[in-house]
């Protein structure tokens, strides 16, 4: 039972760890670990989205590349985040290696992150998932293939202390043209078919998040019913008792998650299911302005989205 009285950012989560010695993969790989948190059902599990921008940056006049691992990792455990979806990452065999950077970098930290899984995509900005807990199956879909859209969407299946959450990670098309924008319609109309096909009914009280940068960048991207937004919280239908959520439009709208010199907007979300946003409210969510990177620029010219749920709030883990 939820603790009204106590905002949950202010919950700690567990702190006993034991040795854990197995991962599986699936079309996308996870990581082995070596410890797992065990969370009591009344703490707080903090899951976040950021694209990383690379988790580099290079000076244009001196061609100087500044790697930014050890910075992302120190922010993570600052904001003591437990699940994360990252966009614009490169992983092994492209040419930065992210993941297992970020997880050394981490490991070092004193905030291990143990649990892998990504998603190559025909550009070079990948995805991947970091977590604290296993994911117990993980799988790329959505190729883009003969798809109008340009990158897969990454989905991941995590064992919190034996209650389960799904995670989508997805990176839409950018760009404010007529073609781009169909893109991002027909990836929304696909996932939130997708994900009615996968779940039927069990939609409503499944613990999904869909999280990444979707481009929302356009007024078309937020039309009702029939924009990029609306059909991600499969609002494209009749049917409201599964309708999703976007926690940060809701509570903390206007404010924006990408900032740059030219515009703002609103591109990133954490859209939770039914079941989620029944339990969730204004204290859950927070957008995080990306730290100082320590050359005078910041980590990310996106902000970080981070939702506080309970892990009561979870469903048991199927067995």
């Amino acid at each position: 039972m939820k603790c009204k009285a106590i905002p949950r950012f202010a919950l700690a989560a567990g702190a006993a760890l034991f040795l854990w010695l197995s991962c599986q993969s699936a079309c996308a790989q996870s990581a082995h670990a070596e410890s797992i948190p065990q969370a009591p059902p009344q703490a707080a599990l903090r899951v976040a989205t950021w694209n990383v921008h690379d988790c580099s940056a290079s000076n244009k006049k001196t061609g100087q590349t500044f790697l930014l691992h050890a910075q992302i990792a120190r922010t993570l455990h600052e904001l003591k985040i437990d699940i994360i979806a990252l966009q614009e990452i490169q992983v092994e065999g492209r040419k930065g290696a992210d993941i297992q950077l970020l997880q050394n970098a981490l490991e070092h930290e004193g905030w291990p992150m143990s649990y892998a899984a990504w998603a190559k995509s025909p550009q070079a900005d990948d995805l991947a998932i970091l977590s604290r807990f296993p994911i117990a199956q993980n799988q790329v879909v959505l190729e883009p293939s003969k798809a109008p859209w340009p990158r897969p969407v990454l989905e991941a299946h995590i064992n919190v202390a034996g209650w389960e959450l799904v995670l989508y990670n997805a990176h839409f098309k950018a760009f404010d043209d007529a073609k781009s924008l169909a893109a991002r319609r027909a990836q929304a109309s696909a996932l939130a078919s997708l994900l009615r096909a996968q779940y039927g009914d069990r939609i409503k009280r499944a613990a999904i998040i869909l999280a990444g940068d979707f481009n929302t960048i356009m007024p078309e991207d937020m039309a009702p019913h029939t924009g990029t937004l609306d059909m991600l919280q499969l609002r494209d239908n009749e049917d409201p008792s599964d309708d999703f959520l976007s926690a940060n439009l809701k509570w903390r709208y206007p404010e924006p998650t990408f900032i740059s010199t030219r515009y703002s907007s609103i591109t990133d979300h954490l859209i939770i299911s039914p079941a989620l946003a029944a339990n969730a409210g204004k204290n859950d969510i927070a957008i995080v302005d990306a730290p100082d990177s320590g050359y005078g620029f910041p980590l990310s010219d996106h902000k970080i989205l981070i939702l506080s749920l309970l892990i009561s709030d979870l469903p048991l883990l199927s067995r």
